[in-house]
């Protein structure tokens, strides 16, 4: 088994996988610090092409809080990859049904917004592609409140798988 196959896979999903789901990604890393070595964090676009750099304004707005997404490439998500995650979160219902037509068990499935319930739906994570420099702010507002959020709730799933 290689070391990676026994880490806890996390793989956050969007559209594109140049926006929300690679400032998740990062999100998530800097949350979980030390524990990224038990866990795997991932992303992935329901139509993403393969290998395009994250939107300008995601790099920015990730940037002020210094987070790098540079050297981000996209990829597309496919069977193998989502059937290989612990735990899915994405954006959006619509991608949770992509992730689901995959084969993916629906447990293992959760919209970031809504995930550990009671979640806050109340506070989705719109796509800002192509919008204004307000409306990645928002977006990337309320991704890091999810990702603080949920931190704690996939540290304990990765606590529980070793026991």
């Amino acid at each position: 088994m290689s070391h990676n196959a026994s880490r806890f896979r996390v793989l956050l999903v969007c559209t594109g996988n140049t926006c929300r789901s690679p400032l998740a990604e990062a999100a998530l890393r800097a949350g979980l610090g030390a524990g990224l070595d038990r866990i795997e964090v991932l992303s992935a676009g329901t139509a993403a092409g393969d290998g395009d750099p994250a939107s300008a304004e995601s790099v920015l707005v990730a940037r002020r809080d210094g987070i790098d997404l540079s050297a981000h490439r996209s990829r597309r998500l496919d069977r193998e990859l989502a059937q290989s995650a612990d735990l899915v979160l994405v954006m959006e219902s619509s991608h949770r049904d992509s992730v689901l037509a995959m084969g993916v068990d629906p447990g293992r499935i959760q919209v970031l917004s809504e995930w550990p319930e009671p979640g806050e739906p109340e506070l989705p994570v719109s796509d800002p592609f192509g919008g204004s420099r307000e409306a990645y702010e928002e977006c990337w507002s309320r991704i890091q409140r999810h990702i603080e959020r949920v931190t704690p709730a996939i540290q304990e799933a990765v606590r529980a798988r070793s026991v």
